[in-house]
């Protein structure tokens, strides 16, 4: 996937999708090992060797993602972004590719068959995005994402002392100039679509702001008075940068944007067979998810008239928006949330919670507080000194207006906190964090996170927890779930459409509106979203195939069937693709389709 516009996109995963949460001190039992124990192979090792390489000569040529993993010998740089770098980067990926494709896989364990092909996959995606599709080229939120992310990454994580960490940041403000500088000769203007143009504008103003608030409020009293010094002159320059860059975007590339979003049938086709492993013919594709929209749109309305028949589906919707808590009682009523969800996931037998603290809710932080309204902050997966994870909740910001205020705590609704906090936290991503950290995964593994099967396991908890009686049978937990796989369901359909047959961003949007009860402005952010994010159907397809690999298990278990033990296996393997968890749970031999 290309590198997402950390401003605007930031702001569209806030808004559309839900996130999640953190508690008191509630152990559970350790998980089982899942349906096959990895047996080391032969090769297994010196794949481990040849990922090793890899990865520590992509951390050196792109450092903010280092910091990400958890990697911190990179902090003071940002990376080289010339068209030299990149291409001898490429020369690299090739390379390893070329070594991967000649290995001998009968040395490999399944698990091994499973990351050799995870990681080839990944450098064809990389490949991708740099050469049949240069994003380096075609995206301006390219060069504003490799900045904000590389000093955002520093501020987020208390690695080290926060004077430190200043340092480092520091170093990567002095090479903004120089790297923004160098993405205005990069960048293809002809081939730049202007929709996509026109973001990067509002993306570099974003940084401006980012970097005039955001910063200074974490870093402003750092160190002492020589620190500050440098971080004033370094942190000022990067806002004249970046007004520079916003003011070039505007105008010299806005108005002469003349290319196209959309990637084409042929490479759509492409990446979601890198994506997925095995090849879903695009019309099956976009015949499973229209099916599933048709389905989960009926079960809407139909519900929505269980609640009250004398409504329009909005409005029982919108009344059920109405009952949230106060922006005073907001945190303590995500901490209730969290509790009972682990209270009901060990009374129901949901998953085999490891050994952890209920994860504790918290205030966003305030420099991240204008681009989310919550989300998951967990450790990188080769993290060792900042292992704390955090859920935050944003609180009501007291210079909005009062509507502002309502509609932001509307969000928040009571059914839609807790469906929203078993998609981030109980079973969803922080259960799949605890389960990844708790088992013996190789490096591949710990790195590569697969669209599919991460956000497809976090969308595929929130229809299980209600089909298992969270909400104790009150309709509005399920009203709430629908609208969120509606809302799932119009992205499916609208990247497979946006890139492959045309569908404009009024289209789009209108589509969104018509068939997930969206307004106009989240209906328009999500219609943008999917011009920069092709395959964000990924939250559906991989809830489906959950779905498909469950029925084949629990075939396969007959009166054994016990989901605890299912999703147990699920989580026991990272995040693979879901083609590798099959065989992973039903056997080696498995050839059953994904969906």
């Amino acid at each position: 996937m290309p590198r997402r516009i950390a401003f605007l996109a930031a702001a569209i995963l806030a808004l559309a999708a839900p996130l999640v949460a953190h508690g008191d001190e509630t152990p559970g039992a350790s998980p089982s090992a899942g349906a096959e124990t990895p047996v080391p192979a032969a090769g297994d090792a010196a794949l481990e060797v040849l990922a090793t390489g890899y990865y520590q000569a992509e951390w050196k040529f792109r450092p903010s993602d280092a910091t990400g993993v958890g990697i911190h010998t990179y902090d003071d740089q940002l990376g080289p972004v010339t068209p030299a770098a990149i291409a001898a980067r490429d020369s690299r990926l090739q390379a390893t590719l070329r070594k991967l494709q000649s290995f001998d896989r009968t040395t490999l364990s399944l698990d091994g068959q499973a990351d050799l092909q995870i990681l080839e996959n990944a450098i064809q995606e990389n490949l991708f995005w740099d050469q049949q599709w240069p994003t380096w080229q075609r995206q301006p939120s390219y060069y504003t994402d490799i900045a904000s992310d590389g000093v955002y990454r520093i501020m987020s994580r208390d690695f080290a002392p926060l004077d430190q960490r200043l340092r480092s940041v520091i170093a990567r403000e002095r090479e903004i100039p120089a790297l923004l500088a160098q993405g205005e000769k990069n960048l293809d203007v002809a081939n730049t679509s202007q929709v996509v143009a026109s973001i990067g504008q509002r993306d570099a103003a974003g940084a401006v702001d980012f970097f005039t608030d955001d910063v200074p409020k974490v870093f402003g009293h750092a160190g002492a008075a020589a620190l500050q010094s440098q971080f004033a002159s370094a942190n000022a320059a990067a806002v004249k940068a970046f007004v520079q860059y916003a003011a070039f975007l505007k105008a010299s590339v806005v108005p002469r944007a003349r290319g196209s979003y959309a990637i084409g049938a042929a490479n759509y086709d492409r990446l979601e067979r890198l994506q997925n492993v095995s090849d879903i013919p695009l019309a099956r594709l976009l015949a499973i998810g229209e099916a599933d929209l048709a389905k989960n749109k009926a079960a809407f309305v139909a519900t929505a008239r269980q609640i009250d028949a004398s409504k329009t589906p909005q409005q029982v919707l919108g009344e059920i928006r109405l009952d949230h808590p106060s922006n005073a009682q907001l945190i303590n009523a995500a901490q209730a949330d969290l509790d009972q969800l682990v209270s009901f996931i060990k009374r129901n037998g949901i998953i085999d919670l490891p050994q952890a603290p209920i994860a504790k809710a918290r205030a966003t932080p305030r420099f991240q507080a204008q681009t989310s309204f919550a989300s998951m902050n967990s450790p990188g997966p080769l993290e060792t000194k900042a292992t704390e994870a955090y859920y935050n909740v944003t609180l009501v910001d007291p210079q909005w207006s009062k509507t502002q205020a309502q509609e932001h705590l509307e969000f928040y609704n009571r059914p839609s906190l807790v469906i929203i906090s078993a998609h981030e936290t109980y079973p969803g991503h922080y259960t799949n964090y605890l389960f990844n950290k708790e088992h013996q995964l190789s490096l591949i593994r710990k790195i590569e996170w697969n669209n599919a099967m991460g956000e497809g396991w976090a969308h595929y908890d929130e229809q299980m927890m209600v089909d298992e009686g969270l909400g104790s049978g009150d309709s509005r937990y399920r009203l709430v779930q629908l609208s969120l796989a509606l809302q799932r369901d119009c992205r499916y359909i609208v990247g497979i459409q946006e890139h492959t047959a045309g569908m404009t961003i009024d289209q789009a949007t209108a589509f969104f509106m018509a068939n997930a009860y969206m307004g106009r402005e989240p209906s328009y952010r999500e219609s943008l979203r999917g011009t920069v994010d092709p395959l964000y159907g990924y939250y559906t397809l991989g809830k489906l195939m959950l779905l498909k690999l469950r029925a084949d298990y629990k075939t396969q278990q007959g009166a054994a069937f016990k989901l605890n033990a299912f999703h147990d296996a699920v989580l026991s393997h990272g995040d693979p693709p879901i083609y590798f968890l099959r065989k992973f749970i039903l056997g080696a031999d498995d050839a059953g389709s994904l969906l």
